[in-house]
């Protein structure tokens, strides 16, 4: 009789542990070397027209933020370590920013950071534009998953009234997931 019971609880014991592990590896926690499931994210970045000649934007980090936890730092394509780009050239044209192998999960935003920004007039005049506060947050709700590519397309679009008054790049941001 007292074999049966330790029997009984050696296999209650066994059942209960094997549902925490798995309830565990479900909720996303990572285990020490265990290999973490990895889905691609790619994304694009496109403009609607605005009323200058050029609008030079240098972006020198872009990352994005799985839920709940810390940033992720996206490569540029190429192995670059910046991107420029007129953002007036890309009138209904997509220009790849990254693409990366990143851990499955679900993000809440996108940032990226701007080194240098300019604008061109039509008279020909050219400003360096302010950055407030150094980077552009896109918030979009997205979900990698295992072995899958997530595609964000940004149309990001400048606030023509922004750099004529005050020379600031404040770009409306619109951002989906294909």
């Amino acid at each position: 009789m007292e074999a049966r019971k330790v029997g009984i609880y050696g296999v209650a014991g066994i059942a209960l542990a094997a549902l925490m592990v798995s309830g565990l590896y479900l909720s996303g926690v990572q285990f020490p070397g265990f290999a973490t499931q990895r889905g691609n994210l790619v994304v694009l970045l496109t403009d609607a027209p605005v009323d200058i000649d050029q609008l030079n934007v240098t972006i020198d980090s872009l990352s994005v933020k799985l839920e709940n936890e810390s940033w992720i730092d996206l490569p540029f394509v190429d192995g670059k370590t910046e991107v420029s780009f007129d953002l007036l050239a890309l009138y209904n044209v997509t220009m790849e920013l990254s693409d990366a192998e990143i851990p499955v999960g679900n993000y809440t935003k996108m940032r990226m950071t701007i080194k240098t920004a300019n604008a061109t007039f039509a008279s020909g005049e050219t400003v360096d534009l302010i950055v407030p506060p150094g980077h552009i947050d896109v918030i979009i709700k997205f979900e990698i998953e295992s072995d899958d590519v997530t595609v964000v397309l940004v149309d990001m679009q400048a606030d023509w009234v922004a750099i004529s008054n005050s020379n600031r790049l404040r770009p409306v941001l619109k951002a989906s997931v294909a």
